[in-house]
């Protein structure tokens, strides 16, 4: 298949071409756009879940799509087979680029304003279920060993199926984009090995939007790996994938049967896993499955000194493998089909035992904190609430008090502006003894009270930050309205 493959990229050099050609945009226009995203203040402060210790240029994938979509505009106006290949399949390829879009506008909102999740979902169903009705969508499945005969999934399960594809791929890849580099070079792996296989299968259509997107992706990780120069945002892991998500669905309705259920599995196969750990992890602790934590995998890998860098080297290691298998798996031969499976399921097996996934003693300490879990969430809802609607710093402090109450704080204090204010937890013994820890809300320094010898249970650390960097996003909004600047505006 190797052979075939090069044989046929020597025929088609628009490939080989397109390819170098997105790789050097991004490679060139993301420092021009690092500069402007800090002069616009397109910025990821750090906080709360955030590693990075300083503001970063963040909605990076602005440019990745910004090349990506314009390599497919010119691989459209060429006069020559590429073009001739493409033109019958512009509505599918139109309809990708604008459900990518309308993603990517999702991720604009949520890395300028930060959109509820539940938000993000709902549209994430609408295109999906827009994306199904304009061709995107599986209608049978072969399953290997069974035969040859395809078995229609029917006017229920094949929508269903499509819809949870789409979105549960686009969420995936939205959660894996927790490490400097970690989403786009999973992301180049993804698409690199779905071009392959669409060339083998002659889906040249299909071939070339993956090879613009690993171009496009290649180029940007030079300035997204550790110490990443800029992030994607939402807006860009939203975008990569839904793209992702639809061309992988598309590339499944023209493949062999075979590859058709595994070729976009074991492409994807680290999102997938780590996304289904995640929602059984949050099942057992009794979590929101919509809310976030630090206990993903390239979070557990780092904790266990990789570092960023190392982690993720890792986890391209572990896609690589997968790839191989995907690889192998393009094969007819059922023998192959079944070494495959074999050797994917073994890889996970190890995965989970190296990172402590089967320690039962952690499922279950995790089940018996199920309502301290549901508790805090619900604490920690109310304050963001009661922060939102805040008009003042002393109603800053009280927001923030109902977290703080929860987790055993006594007194809450902050200093702005000269000025200083404090909050104290209704029936707090007077004369205990405390230990002070500093948090800061932008330019104020505050200070949270506990009683001596009790620390911070790691998951409300983490709700913790969030919430002050919440409360610093709304003391900063009342500064810019309060300045001549805003009080023009």
């Amino acid at each position: 298949m190797l052979t075939e493959i090069l044989g046929i990229l020597s025929r088609h050099k628009s490939y080989m071409a397109l390819f170098v050609a997105a790789a050097a945009a991004t490679f060139l226009l993301t420092p021009l756009y690092i500069s402007f995203a800090r002069r616009v203040g397109w910025v990821d402060a750090p906080g709360g879940r955030k590693q990075h210790a300083a503001p970063t240029p963040t909605m990076g994938g602005l440019v990745i799509f910004a090349v990506v979509f314009a390599g497919i505009a010119a691989a459209l106006s060429l006069n020559n087979r590429v073009a001739e290949m493409l033109e019958p399949h512009r509505a599918a390829i139109l309809t990708a680029v604008l459900c990518t879009a309308v993603m990517m506008g999702v991720g604009i909102i949520d890395d300028l304003r930060r959109l509820p999740a539940r938000s993000k979902l709902l549209v994430e169903l609408v295109v999906a279920m827009a994306a199904y009705l304009l061709g995107y969508g599986v209608s049978a499945v072969t399953i290997p060993w069974v035969g040859s005969v395809a078995i229609p999934l029917g006017r229920l399960f094949a929508p269903l199926l499509s819809i949870i594809w789409i979105v549960g791929i686009t969420n995936a890849v939205n959660l894996t984009d927790g490490l400097d580099g970690l989403a786009v070079g999973i992301g180049f792996l993804a698409a690199a090995t779905n071009a392959v296989v669409a060339i083998a299968l002659q889906n040249y259509y299909m071939a070339v939007m993956m090879i613009v997107l690993a171009g496009a992706l290649l180029g940007f990780l030079r300035w997204n790996f550790h110490p990443a120069r800029v992030f994607l945002g939402d807006t860009g892991s939203l975008g990569l994938g839904m793209f992702l998500a639809l061309c992988s669905l598309h590339s499944a309705q023209k493949s062999h049967t075979v590859v058709m259920i595994l070729v976009p599995l074991c492409a994807l196969g680290y999102p997938i896993f780590d996304t289904l750990i995640a929602i059984a992890r949050r099942s057992v602790m009794g979590q929101p499955l919509l809310s976030g934590d630090r206990d993903h995998v390239h979070h557990r890998l780092a904790s266990r000194g990789y570092g960023t860098s190392g982690a993720a080297l890792r986890i391209y290691a572990a896609s690589l493998a997968l790839i191989v298998i995907c690889v192998l798996l393009s094969s007819v031969n059922h023998l192959v089909v079944g070494l495959g499976l074999l050797l994917a399921l073994a890889l996970v097996i190890f995965c989970v035992r190296v990172l402590g996934y089967l320690e039962w003693a952690g499922w279950t300490d995790m089940a018996r904190g199920r309502d301290e879990t549901r508790l805090l969430h619900a604490a920690a809802e109310l304050a963001r609430l009661k922060i939102a609607a805040a008009t003042n710093l002393p109603e800053l402090l009280n927001g923030l008090g109902v977290f703080a109450a929860e987790i055993g704080a006594t007194a809450l204090e902050a200093h702005h502006a000269g000025e200083t204010h404090r909050w104290t937890r209704f029936g707090a013994p007077v004369g205990e003894q405390v230990t002070s820890s500093a948090f800061s809300i932008g330019q104020s320094a505050g200070l949270i009270e506990l009683p001596a010898g009790v620390t911070l249970d790691p998951r409300a650390l983490v709700r913790w930050d969030d919430l002050c960097r919440l409360a610093r996003d709304r003391l900063e909004s009342w500064t810019a309205a309060e300045s001549p600047a805003g009080a023009a505006r």
